[in-house]
């Protein structure tokens, strides 16, 4: 369920070259990166934290559809020049990020193919990650997002059995399904009444993961 976003392209050879030209920026938790608003002219390289690729409704409502990782890119429309970000790129923890500029990433390159490579790599699955959510939301019930919602998380960022993840709040996880507030709370406490699932200050723990998965196909 888990869905793989590229190799880090950290460690693709020559990224450093450009990352030892800048400084790191620091940013805290709900800090916008950037928007739609805005042009763009910097990639972005992620060196700690998370961030969301949000995508915004004219009423407000915001779509996921993208969790950035540690050594993953986001904004990578600014290879090609003249346009403005496709999305809200909000950071989910503090972050600490490198912005590099389009045409030090271009003349790179040019030097070292492999990076180009993993630009294309990680712009596809970037792509394919938009086009399931997408998906999910068309033709997926509520019960059936949020099931799937909590098992990958449960797989990218749980515990070593993958039942326990950090708590997040329902307008967090409505926002990753496309789901109301309202809604995604009274689908959890007809999870917990299941036994699908509890809830503590901390952590949301799967205690039936099976029936989750049942519910996720949905």
């Amino acid at each position: 369920m888990r869905r793989n976003h590229g190799r880090a392209t950290e460690e693709v050879g020559g990224w450093g070259q450009l990352t030892a030209r800048h400084s790191s920026q620091s940013y805290a938790r709900g800090a916008l990166i950037y928007t739609p608003e805005q042009p763009a002219d910097d990639v972005v390289l992620l060196s700690s934290g998370q961030l969301a690729l949000h995508l915004i409704s004219d009423e407000g409502r915001a779509l996921t559809l993208r969790v950035v990782d540690p050594g993953q890119l986001c904004g990578q429309i600014a290879l090609a020049p003249g346009g403005n970000y496709d999305t809200y790129a909000e950071a989910l923890t503090p972050v600490t990020l490198y912005r590099i500029p389009r045409a030090e990433v271009h003349a790179l390159i040019a030097q070292h193919p492999d990076l180009g490579m993993a630009l294309l790599e990680e712009l596809l699955n970037h792509r394919q990650t938009a086009s399931h959510v997408f998906d999910e939301v068309a033709f997926k019930s509520v019960p059936a997002r949020l099931a799937t919602l909590l098992l990958d998380l449960a797989q990218r960022d749980g515990d070593a059995d993958q039942s326990r993840v950090a708590r997040r709040s329902h307008r967090q996880l409505a926002e990753r399904i496309n789901a109301y507030r309202e809604t995604v709370t009274k689908v959890i406490n007809q999870f917990r009444a299941a036994r699908l699932l509890e809830i503590d200050r901390s952590f949301i723990t799967l205690l039936n993961p099976r029936g989750l998965e049942e519910l996720a196909q949905g």
